[in-house]
């Protein structure tokens, strides 16, 4: 067994979002993948995006922590809204489609499990 740690690093890397997530703004989003299991079903990595209005559909669970920045999120569906700022946590799981309205760069941590 290997023991995995890792550091935030910045700039990140950078990543390329797709043009269909682009809802308002440019990303310049950064990405970087820091440990997966074997199997790689579950992998964690951190994730920074600038102010802007993107659309995610989960297509696998993914719990957050944001580091620093503040995003509005809204479920698609349901129209429940979520305010997550520096420190929070949430779970997406797989299936839910949300719109970010990234009002503060973001940077977060993220832990996501491949779909069932």
């Amino acid at each position: 067994m290997t023991v995995t740690t890792a550091k935030l690093v910045e700039p990140l890397p950078p990543i390329t979002l797709p043009q269909h997530e682009i809802l308002e703004g440019t990303p310049n989003a950064g990405g970087q993948f820091t440990a997966a299991t074997p199997d790689e079903q579950v992998t964690a990595g951190f994730w920074s995006c600038d102010v802007g209005r993107y659309e995610f559909a989960f297509d696998y669970d993914e719990f957050v922590y944001i580091i620093r920045g503040a995003v509005t999120v809204t479920v698609h569906g349901t129209g429940v809204v979520h305010v997550l700022e520096d420190g929070d946590t949430a779970l997406f799981p797989q299936g839910v489609t949300t719109t970010w309205e990234i009002t503060r760069p973001v940077t977060k941590y993220f832990v996501a499990r491949a779909g069932r």
